[in-house]
């Protein structure tokens, strides 16, 4: 019997807990709190199997393209969207469509990780180092790039020595960690419970143990599987988007 578990039964794994994330943040009002903190695994598992595929992809070139195809077609459709169905007014648009797009994010994080490598293997080294803090920079104003941009870089840096990209991926969760606690000590806003499922990035570590399982195989190699993220990823947020605009929102 294979152990561990190969890409494919990650992204299903990473799939349904996305579905419960959004669930619960657009038709749930957020409740249960805790939902926040089981589900924060997905991001940061997504990004550490496409950082991974990056050294087994056929093409790079056309892996990034799609990337940025889809993202800029989840933002034209959100935008859409709201045109249709929102009350809420315009200026508030910003902050309700960066916050689902997270394949734009991805994309800019592989473009990183592809200039890093490219300097690493010394190839027009000044202009990679250029392009590398250019999409860092653009990263950082996507959805959960912010969070995710050390990751990416600690996952390529120790590429192949998983034990020390759990050590720097454990490493960066705790600085947000405590950054949130030293905010909550200084205003205690709410109760301490509370407030670190609202500020839960730092439960990101918990995809710890979904990499330790991850036995660096592809798995089922069909189109469903090539495409699957591609499709389900910005079918169920539209969907959930028109509910949460049509019937929920005020």
């Amino acid at each position: 019997m294979e152990k561990g578990l190969d890409s494919y039964r990650l992204k299903l794994i990473a799939l349904v807990f996305m579905i419960l994330d959004h669930i619960h943040t657009y038709l749930l009002h957020s409740q249960p709190e805790f939902i926040s903190l089981i589900t924060r695994f997905v991001a940061p598992l997504f990004l550490y199997l496409m950082i991974d595929g990056f050294y087994h992809t056929r093409s790079r070139k056309k892996f990034l393209i799609r990337l940025f195809v889809v993202g800029i077609i989840m933002k034209i459709v959100n935008y859409a969207i709201f045109e249709v169905f929102s009350r809420i007014d315009p200026v508030k648009y910003d902050y309700y469509l960066d916050w689902n797009d997270i394949i734009l994010t991805l994309a800019f994080l592989f473009a990183f990780v592809w200039c890093l490598e490219n300097v690493r293997q010394r190839k027009r080294k000044i202009l990679n180092i250029f392009l590398a803090i250019i999409t860092a920079i653009l990263s950082i104003f996507c959805e959960g790039g912010i969070y995710l941009l050390p990751i990416a870089f600690v996952v390529w840096f120790f590429h192949e020595k998983k034990h020390l990209q759990l050590v720097g991926i454990s490493v960066w969760c705790i600085v947000i960690l405590v950054f949130g606690l030293y905010n909550y000590f200084t205003a205690k806003p709410c109760d301490l419970y509370h407030y670190l499922c609202m500020d839960s990035q730092w439960a990101m570590i918990s995809v710890i143990p979904f990499i330790l399982l991850y036995n660096g195989k592809r798995g089922k190699n069909t189109a469903f599987s090539k495409y699957m993220f591609y499709v389900i990823y910005p079918l169920h947020l539209w969907i959930l988007l028109i509910l949460y605009l049509k019937f929920i929102v005020t």
